[in-house]
């Protein structure tokens, strides 16, 4: 660690370096101490933990990004959903989920357009669709990228983080400069936020997050992050249906990468509370059903199915072996916990979930 008194380090940032326009302030003795203290830091805490050390790293920037995005002042009814909520928040799952999913309220974008009046046409709800896919688009670009860019100022041009705002604007990308050594591969040293804003954020809940390595370390400082939840059980129903979609789509065994975490998560929520109180809240069931049906309806969708006892949450046999691989992928990188299911136990879990969830109320 430095000395006290020895020279400022490359990759500390003077405090404060330019403004930063009212967004928390990088959290000192952590985020800004050089790469190798961090390295330490990060290569003790996954000893004593059996966590990776990329894992533990990369936690605490989603907290940190997270700390900036729901500081916005006056910033657009949001909540982060997905996931990394159902591990950080919930403890539903024993997954590092990297990614950040997040809802922009539609309503708020609507203008007095209402997609489920009576006899509105499909194509005026395309055209709906797509004026959401611009708003969220102006989003990104004139408030959430400003935002993220202002909270990379702290740190000088060398190490500086660097935020890029994909073709479309619902991709957010906020890349950080990587302490530890990446074996495998599987994870990006950058954050990745997937913005959508055709769905609601109700029910949701307030909750305080932080870094999993604040609970290994002593006297140091982390960022903190109070988010807007949504809640268990919706997204339960939510990781249901795009399960459901998936068996149907019949992509799995040409493209089943990054796929096996849902069938993962929704066998998780089904032994949790939120997944029986989802189960039994059919209303919720059939307002998922009805957003997704005007939202992100397409002919392999067979969303009505998941109302008529027919809901899928297994694929065919000649999908799963994709699926399989993927899912092995994922425990060798330590994504997610060494108790978890096999592939085969996992997929029977499913199973009984689906004779469950297609069983008449």
């Amino acid at each position: 660690m430095r000395s006290p008194g020895s020279a400022r380090p490359a990759c500390r940032p003077g405090w404060p370096r330019r403004s930063t326009r009212g967004w928390p302030p990088v959290a000192d003795a952590f985020l800004t101490l050089p790469a190798a203290d961090r390295r330490d830091i990060l290569q003790t805490a996954a000893a004593r933990s059996g966590r990776p050390a990329i894992i533990l790293e990369k936690d605490v920037w989603i907290c940190r990004v997270l700390q900036v995005l729901f500081s916005i002042p006056d910033r657009h009814p949001m909540a982060f959903k997905g996931g990394t909520s159902l591990s950080k928040v919930y403890g539903v799952i024993d997954r590092f989920s990297e990614d950040v999913d997040i809802t922009l309220d539609y309503r708020a974008f609507a203008e007095g357009f209402d997609p489920f009046a009576p006899g509105v046409s499909r194509s005026a709800i395309r055209r709906f669709g797509d004026r959401l896919k611009s708003r969220v688009e102006s989003y990104t670009r004139d408030v959430v990228g400003p935002a993220l860019e202002a909270a990379a100022d702290g740190f000088p041009a060398s190490c500086r983080p660097a935020v890029r705002i994909d073709d479309g604007g619902e991709h957010v990308r906020f890349a950080y400069p990587s302490a530890v050594e990446n074996p495998l591969g599987y994870l990006a040293s950058e954050v990745l936020l997937e913005f959508g804003g055709r769905n609601v954020v109700d029910p949701n809940e307030r909750h305080e997050i932080v870094p999993d390595i604040a609970a290994m370390t002593n006297g140091l400082d982390y960022p903190t992050a109070t988010v807007t939840v949504l809640s268990p059980a919706r997204t339960f129903w939510e990781k249901a249906t795009l399960v459901h979609v998936e068996c149907h789509r019949r992509r799995l065994a040409a493209s089943p990468e990054r796929l096996s975490r849902h069938w993962f998560d929704l066998a998780c929520l089904a032994r949790h509370d939120a997944g029986h109180v989802a189960l039994a809240d059919r209303a919720l069931l059939e307002d998922v059903v009805r957003h997704k049906t005007v939202f992100f309806n397409a002919s392999y969708a067979s969303y009505g199915d998941c109302l008529d006892g027919q809901l899928r949450l297994v694929p065919d046999e000649d999908q799963l072996g994709g699926l399989r691989s993927d899912y092995d992928a994922m425990r060798r990188a330590g994504i997610i916990g060494g108790d978890a299911p096999s592939f085969d136990a996992l997929i029977e879990r499913l199973r009984a979930l689906e004779a469950e969830g297609n069983r008449p109320s």
